[in-house]
């Protein structure tokens, strides 16, 4: 057992001394090692079995290595001296015997070399031949074959031509017939195993064809085809028999959408153009409506038992559109500027239609646009309400507070939205901004969305009370003295603002928006007491109108003096009218306190 574990321990002794004295002739030899080991590999041998000599050996050793290594040095030379005399005829006979075999090989090395020389040419002529001689046979009997056979093979070797004349023709069904009777023939020629060149050279020509007539029918999809001319295009590519359904499937929407693309390029040219942006997008809905759902229609009547690839380019199309109506209609954009409501309600009732006829498609696209026409309208009316407020200052802030009397005598109109609109005419900053505000109604009268609501009622309100901010602004820092001319058409202008112009505001939303469009109306008046107006009760006009109409309707209608009444009955009469308007003046000041 002890012996055991000795040689184990011996073995691993040798193979970490091994291990070492490879790494110790590397620091030794460095770089050069790899080309000595191929150059002497006995002298590696010796470093090899040398270095653990040198490394085990102490400092006295190594000292005196270097006289020993000279005293063994010595030593084999006078032993090799020795040797060489002592058998010196051994050598010399040796030598001579060997430099005799040499030369004699020598000489049977170059009588062969000769030989096979003149007996190269005799034996590739022989080679010739017998090929030659094999070959004539089988040669005549082909050719003869090919003669029995000459009109069929002229046949077949015109076939190639003949599909390319067929394909460039647009003979699709005989370009068809011709391809059913190659692949029966190559089929045959298959089963029988044999190796024919020439049917191999019509086969690869034939499959050309074949490619050439897909693309042929392929192009037509790119064109603008309609329904039957897709089902006997499509018939013809299955009976190519070269793609399956599913490839057929993406095949039919790829090519149709190269069509598409066409038309895209129109809408992207004019989308580029100064003044076309509007007529772009109706171009673009309108291509949604008319060849995408075309196309989409094709696909459904070619391939009714399954969608495919049909939804996801139903998206990519509708998803051109949004990008577009983003970039050009959502703001802020550079170009949004250029399209106005008339356009914008254009482009609107575009992708309203485009939406109802890809609907039927699984295309229903308007929910996910309207957003977009909401916000361009917002935004357009918000720019168009503060530019009015800012008309509103400027014409403030050069007025001269002379009251204009152009329109004093005209008739009012019984079609208005206020009775005395012509009213606001008296000032001129107060006709600009009704004016102003006025064309900012008239806008969305064009392209009124329900969604709107909310937002431009707040910014009516927001406005109106800038424009009450601005008129403080003007009390404030003009010099109005009061009981003057000036003093007096300010407050006149405050109470048209508060009278006329902010029950036609909100008159023009309700014709807009409908009864839900509250506008604020005596919150807006309420804030200007009491500094620009005294209170917020009505004028009295209409209620001394009514007393006026009141007391005639008292008076004889006729000239008929008996049937006058008495002047007690009269005063009486009076009396009591003019007490129920006191009353209704009462009634009408505890209603305003309550609001």
């Amino acid at each position: 057992m002890a012996a055991t574990v000795d040689l184990e321990g011996y073995q691993r002794a040798w193979r970490l001394r091994h291990a070492a004295d490879d790494g110790l002739m590397l620091q030794v030899f460095g770089d050069d090692l790899p080309e000595l080991q191929k150059a002497n590999p006995g002298l590696l041998d010796v470093a090899r079995s040398y270095f653990p000599h040198l490394t085990s050996s102490t400092y006295e050793a190594l000292a005196r290595e270097p006289e020993n290594l000279k005293v063994e040095k010595d030593r084999c030379e006078r032993e090799m001296e020795q040797l060489a005399i002592q058998n010196y005829s051994a050598f010399i006979g040796s030598a001579e015997v060997t430099q005799g075999v040499k030369k004699e090989l020598s000489n049977v090395r170059t009588h062969l070399q000769e030989m096979i020389q003149a007996l190269e040419p005799t034996q590739e002529t022989i080679a010739e031949l017998q090929s030659q001689a094999s070959g004539l046979s089988i040669r005549r009997q082909a050719l003869r074959k090919v003669l029995a056979q000459h009109t069929s093979v002229l046949e077949l070797l015109e076939l190639p031509q003949l599909l390319d004349a067929c394909v460039r023709n647009q003979m699709y069904e005989e370009s068809l017939e011709l391809l059913a009777f190659c692949n029966s023939l190559l089929q045959a020629h298959e089963a029988r195993g044999e190796e024919i060149g020439v049917l191999t050279g019509i086969k690869e020509q034939v499959a050309v064809q074949r490619a050439n007539l897909k693309d042929a029918l392929a192009s037509q999809l790119k064109t603008d085809i309609h329904l039957p001319a897709c089902v006997r295009i499509v018939g013809f590519l299955r009976r190519v028999q070269r793609h399956s359904e599913e490839e057929l499937r993406q095949l039919f929407i790829e090519y149709r959408s190269k069509f598409l693309e066409s038309h895209k390029q129109q809408v992207e040219l004019l989308r580029h153009s100064r003044g076309s942006v509007g007529t772009a997008l109706r171009n673009a809905a309108d291509l949604l409506r008319t060849h995408v759902y075309d196309i989409g229609t094709q696909y459904k009547a070619l391939f009714p038992q399954d969608d495919g690839p049909l939804g996801a380019w139903l998206n990519s199309q509708v998803m051109w559109l949004v990008s577009l109506l983003r970039h050009h209609v959502l703001p802020p954009s550079s170009t949004s500027a250029k399209i106005d409501a008339a356009q914008l309600t254009t482009v609107l009732r575009q992708c309203v239609h485009a939406s109802s006829t890809l609907k039927r498609l699984g295309g229903h696209f308007f929910a996910a646009v309207s957003s977009i026409f909401e916000a361009r309208m917002q935004q357009h009316c918000r720019d168009m309400l503060d530019a009015a407020v800012l008309n509103f200052h400027s014409e403030l802030g050069r007025y001269d507070w002379i009251p204009s009397t152009a329109m004093a005598g005209s008739a009012p109109e019984t079609g208005w939205l206020h009775p005395e609109a012509l009213e606001l005419t008296r000032h001129r900053p107060l006709a600009v901004l009704a004016n102003d505000i006025v064309q900012v109604f008239n806008e969305l009268r064009q392209c009124t969305l329900y969604g709107l609501r909310v937002s431009v009622v707040t910014h009516c309100y927001e406005c109106s009370m800038a424009s009450v901010n601005l008129l403080r602004s003007v009390l404030a820092s003009q010099n109005l003295r009061q009981g003057s001319p000036k003093m007096m058409e300010f407050h006149k202008l405050c109470r048209n603002f508060a009278d006329i112009l902010m029950p036609l505001v909100a008159s023009h939303l309700e014709a807009l928006f409908g009864p839900v469009a509250r506008f604020d109306v005596d919150g807006i008046v309420a804030s200007m007491v009491p500094d620009l107006i005294e209170d917020a009760i009505q004028p009295v006009e209409p209620a001394e109108a009514e007393l006026t109409e009141m007391a005639e309707s008292l008076d004889p209608p006729t000239g008929d003096v008996s049937s006058a009444p008495t002047v007690e009955m009269q005063v009486k009469r009076k009396s009591e009218t003019a007490a129920h308007f006191s009353t209704r003046l009462a009634s009408l000041s505890d209603e305003q306190a309550q609001k």
